[in-house]
């Protein structure tokens, strides 16, 4: 009598699990089947709405937050480098406090080829400036005269548009003259970068969709480039704490002045978070 009892209960209990096991099987097929309508649904939407957004990945990456220092310049740095001079506001003996701008002329201006003036720009941040290997090109604006490296880590950008150069922690500025010659720069760098949190990242492709989702493409807008870097949100801070971002350059066309516009996004690459968003000026007209 007991042993039925008992066997009752254990067919009972097989009966639950059993129910609770495939209750949580289908579940799961269900939200997968969910997931992967809302993916094509989204996707269907965009190309409706004229987005292009080229061959990006659906993967997560693995990537980490890093720490860095501001790297503080002293007048031994100066003295190692040949012909150029600080400017007035550079610490004039080993006494003086250090500082993370470095500002310097070169003692006789330095030509660039207009004909590749990427490469030469490039030799001489190489050869000539403090750990200029550590930098990669960014820009070139002839109009203002200015060419812009921004410091890399691992071969990423630390992205640095839109800060005061009093911000920057990480970014060389080349000043031209009216001969296309580089007569002075500016320069700060940060060490010691140490990984310090191993993180799962959003994929490009969730990233842009996101974005569509948001509202923030409108009709008709290209994806030009999506690049993986790095980006901190207090550039004042001596220890600084950066996050692997996602920048997102855009193309579109201004629905009142018909001309072609650029804009960009930093997404925070952890949780998808919109971190900067710059809105260049208008292009010429598309018509």
């Amino acid at each position: 009598m007991e042993w039925n009892k008992t066997k009752t209960i254990f067919i009972l209990a097989f009966l639950v699990l059993d129910i609770f096991l495939g209750f949580q099987y289908f579940e799961k097929r269900s939200t997968d089947h969910f997931a992967i309508i809302e993916k094509t649904d989204t996707l269907e939407e965009m190309k409706a709405d004229g987005i292009k957004y080229g061959n990006l990945s659906d993967e997560a990456k693995i990537g980490y937050r890093i720490t860095a220092e501001k790297k503080q310049y002293t007048k031994k740095d100066v003295d190692e480098l040949a012909d150029q001079k600080a400017k007035s506001t550079f610490p004039k003996t080993d006494k003086d406090d250090p500082v993370t701008l470095l500002e310097m002329t070169f003692n006789k201006p330095v030509a660039l080829p207009k004909k590749d003036m990427k490469t030469a720009a490039a030799n001489l941040v190489n050869q000539r400036l403090l750990d200029g290997k550590n930098y990669k090109l960014w820009s070139i604006d002839e109009e203002t005269g200015k060419i812009v490296f921004f410091q890399t880590y691992k071969g990423k950008y630390i992205f640095q548009e839109g800060l005061d150069d009093s911000e920057t922690i990480g970014k060389i500025t080349l000043d031209l003259n009216d001969k296309n010659e580089v007569v002075s720069y500016q320069q700060s760098m940060v060490t010691s970068i140490n990984e310090v949190r191993k993180e799962t990242l959003v994929p490009a492709l969730e990233t842009v969709k996101d974005l569509y989702t948001q509202n923030m493409l409108s009709q008709n807008t290209t994806v030009k480039k999506v690049e993986l870097g790095y980006y901190t949100q207090y550039p004042g801070a001596s220890t600084q704490v950066m996050v692997p971002v996602w920048r997102v350059e855009l193309e579109g066309v201004s629905a009142s002045s018909k001309k072609k516009t650029e804009e960009e996004y930093l997404i925070n690459a952890i949780d998808g978070s919109t971190l900067d968003h710059i809105e260049k000026d208008d292009k010429s007209s598309m018509e």
